[in-house]
């Protein structure tokens, strides 16, 4: 009951991922990322602990092939599991379970590929993997995101009931360019996620630079007179002498008072 895609940018060297599904919270469970090695889905009646060993091993430079077979090895349960990984090399790999009872595809291109069971039809995966091809100039994230949309149109999941949705994509530093989730949603998971997207777009640069650089930020001049405020009514000016101290910080915004 999930369908969902893995990519990569060579240009960035990120991988990323989105995914659906009519369960909660997938975004924590089915995928794993390593910026510059790969990326591993691990879905159908999830066993989390599949992508992280499959994640850990494209990590050390397993080929997508020998990720899959060395999972697959590992579980006595792996009828039940559903698995793809893209390696650094821009190969792609699967496995599907002979437990699945359910119209179940695949569609792999040029750096992704599109994952799903559970499906409505046998398009889904192939619509997804399109959609990810269609314009190579688009921010993996948006790739990802316009797949997912791709996959939701032509048929989702069979009862396209979907209840959560996630965005990752990694960045250098080991941190996220993106890690959007959608965790408990009335049936409009995909709708919501583009929302979160949307909302989020334009916010990633300041983000890096608060964990990089966070000297170089400027604090929030509302929430800083705010806090000034507070602590003042509180008595505790002892404790948080924030006030004494103003050149400490660099507030942006209007003028403090």
């Amino acid at each position: 009951m999930t369908f969902s895609i893995i990519g990569h940018c060579d240009r960035t060297g990120a991988f990323g991922a989105a995914i659906t599904t009519s369960d909660l919270a997938v975004g924590s469970r089915c995928v794993r990322l390593a910026h510059g090695r790969g990326a591993f889905l691990s879905q159908h009646r999830t066993d989390s602990r599949l992508g992280d060993l499959g994640i850990s091993l494209l990590r050390d430079g397993a080929s997508a092939d020998d990720a899959i077979t060395q999972v697959v090895a590992s579980s006595p349960d792996i009828e039940w599991r559903q698995l793809g990984a893209l390696d650094a090399r821009g190969q792609s790999a699967v496995f599907h379970g002979r437990r699945m009872y359910s119209i179940y595809t695949h569609t792999g291109g040029k750096n992704c590929l599109a994952l799903g069971n559970i499906l409505d039809n046998e398009r889904v995966t192939a619509a997804m993997a399109a959609a990810f091809l269609a314009d190579p100039a688009l921010p993996l994230a948006e790739k990802l995101l316009l797949a997912l949309e791709a996959g939701q149109d032509a048929g989702g999941e069979v009862a396209n009931a979907l209840r959560s949705s996630a965005l990752h994509v990694t960045g250098d530093h080991g941190i996220p360019s993106c890690d959007l989730r959608i965790d408990i949603s009335d049936g409009k998971a995909v709708a919501d996620l583009r929302m979160l997207f949307e909302a989020y777009k334009g916010r990633e640069a300041a983000l890096r630079a608060i964990a990089l650089s966070p000297d170089a930020v400027p604090v929030q001049s509302t929430l800083f007179e705010t806090s000034i405020e507070r602590i003042a009514e509180l008595g505790l000016d002892a404790r948080f002498p924030t006030a004494l101290h103003r050149d400490s910080w660099t507030v942006a915004g209007p003028e403090r008072k």
